[in-house]
C-alpha cells in the first residue's frame, strides 16, 4: 500500500497565496510587487499614525470654541457650510467624535421616555393642555428610524451634523459617514 501525498495548487502561507507566476521572471507579478512598495512604506505609515494620534490627543484636550476659532470644525451643528467636502468632512468627524460619549446599556435614543402616541389636540378646557408627542418624541422617533435601518445593513441620510452625532452615541466604533454635497450618508461597517 503506497502514501501517495496530494499537492494543492494553492498554499496559503504567511504572504499570501502561492501561484505558478510568482515565480516567472519574464511577467512582472503585480501582487507582489504591491506587497514591496506596502514594505517599503511601512514606516513612513506607521510615522504618520503616530504623529495622526499626537494631533487628535491635542484636539481632544482643546474646546470646541477652540476648534471652530481655528476652523477643524465648522461653525454649527446645523446644516454643514457650503464650502464642506467629504474629505474635510471626514477630518472633522474624527475630531467631533472625540467629544462624544457612547451611550451604554441604551439601545435607542428616548428609550425610557413615556409619551402618547396618539394624534395630538389642544385642550380648550385645560386652558391649552397638549396631548401628543412633543417634537423631542418626534426627534427620537427619527434618530430610532434610522438606528432600526442602518442596523440592518441599509444606508440612510442625516441632513444635520447633530443628527450624526446622536448616532455616534450608539454606533461610536462602526458608524461610517459620507459628506454628499448637503446631506450625509451614513452605515454601519460590517
Amino acid at each position: 500500500m503506497s502514501k501517495e501525498k496530494i499537492y494543492t495548487q494553492n498554499h496559503n502561507t504567511f504572504s499570501g497565496e502561492i501561484d505558478i507566476y510568482d515565480f516567472s521572471t519574464e511577467t512582472p507579478n503585480k501582487k507582489r510587487i504591491n506587497k514591496y512598495v506596502e514594505a517599503d512604506n511601512l514606516e513612513k505609515t506607521i510615522i504618520e499614525k503616530e504623529r495622526q494620534k499626537k494631533e487628535m490627543k491635542n484636539y481632544q484636550s482643546m474646546t470646541l470654541e477652540e476648534l471652530r476659532e481655528m476652523r477643524l470644525i465648522s461653525n454649527t451643528n446645523g446644516r454643514p457650510s457650503s464650502t464642506l467636502t467629504d474629505e474635510k468632512w471626514q477630518k472633522e468627524f474624527d475630531i467631533r467624535k472625540l467629544f462624544v460619549r457612547p451611550a451604554s446599556g441604551i439601545t435607542k435614543l428616548g428609550q425610557n421616555m413615556q409619551y402618547s402616541k396618539e394624534t395630538g389636540y389642544w385642550n380648550e378646557e385645560t386652558m391649552g393642555t397638549y396631548h401628543g408627542t412633543t417634537n423631542w418624541q418626534e426627534y427620537c422617533s427619527f434618530i430610532n428610524d434610522m438606528l432600526r435601518n442602518i442596523r440592518a445593513g441599509q444606508v440612510d441620510y442625516c441632513y444635520f451634523i447633530y443628527q450624526i452625532m446622536d448616532l455616534l452615541k450608539f454606533h461610536y466604533n462602526d458608524l461610517k459617514t459620507k459628506y454628499c454635497d448637503g446631506y450625509w450618508e451614513v452605515w454601519l461597517e460590517r
